[in-house]
């Protein structure tokens, strides 16, 4: 009997997985302004889970996350795969290995990719929100703790289909926050991965109701 599937994804992602062709699985796509309160984010994919118990694989679109999905409890039927890495950057370049390197070199970067920029919060939608709420000396004061230490703003080119109203938006932050833009090529390789397979070494696979570890993500970035 084939076995049936759900995938957990950010909205950050739709973007992405919409690229990918029909996808042979349900999908559940969470809101992206959680991954600020990772306690939060981790009871509402607790809550989907939850409500899973008629499928038999849960594929996870999330990496660690600020630790959102250490200590999920799938059922003890179900088999859970995560992606092995710190969050959805690393999925969009499609290698964790690229993106432990791209993090060693340059780790004062801001990334940004089409999904990220329509439905993502970022420093920027930050200082709008305290801006209109507080004023400007409380925005500009709140700001610098923001991104006093990133130096560059980087887009990542996941498929053609990337907007260039979304690649104008990074450039706009980039001159808003005097950092420096770029622009690399990501690739659907890694998503692919999760959704298709194989889950190989660059997956947390989880069998007989078992939780995800910090330990289980040792070759992320520190």
């Amino acid at each position: 009997m084939k076995r049936k599937t759900l995938m957990i994804a950010c909205k950050v992602l739709k973007h992405q997985i919409e690229q990918l062709g029909p996808i042979p699985h349900d999908i559940v796509y969470v809101e992206q302004g959680l991954h600020r309160t990772p306690q939060k984010l981790n009871k509402e994919l607790q809550q989907v889970i939850y409500g899973s118990k008629d499928y038999d694989d849960l594929l996870l679109g999330y990496g660690l996350c600020s630790r959102s999905v250490i200590g999920l409890r799938p059922y003890p039927h179900q088999r859970m795969v995560i992606p092995r890495t710190d969050d959805c950057i690393a999925i969009s370049m499609g290698l964790r290995s690229r993106y432990l390197e791209e993090f060693k070199k340059n780790p004062g970067t801001y990334y940004f990719t089409t999904g990220w920029v329509e439905v993502g919060d970022d420093p920027y939608t930050e200082y709008q929100k305290t801006l209109a709420k507080y004023g400007q000396e409380i925005a500009d004061w709140t700001i610098r703790g923001y991104i006093k230490n990133y130096r560059r703003a980087v887009f990542i080119n996941t498929s053609p289909n990337d907007t260039e109203e979304a690649k104008a938006y990074t450039k706009n932050f980039a001159k808003f926050f005097n950092l420096e833009y770029d622009e690399m090529d990501g690739s659907l390789d890694f998503l692919k991965k999760l959704v298709f397979g194989p889950w190989d070494e660059d997956f947390v696979v989880l069998t007989n109701g078992q939780s995800p570890e910090d330990e289980m993500f040792q070759d992320r970035c520190e």
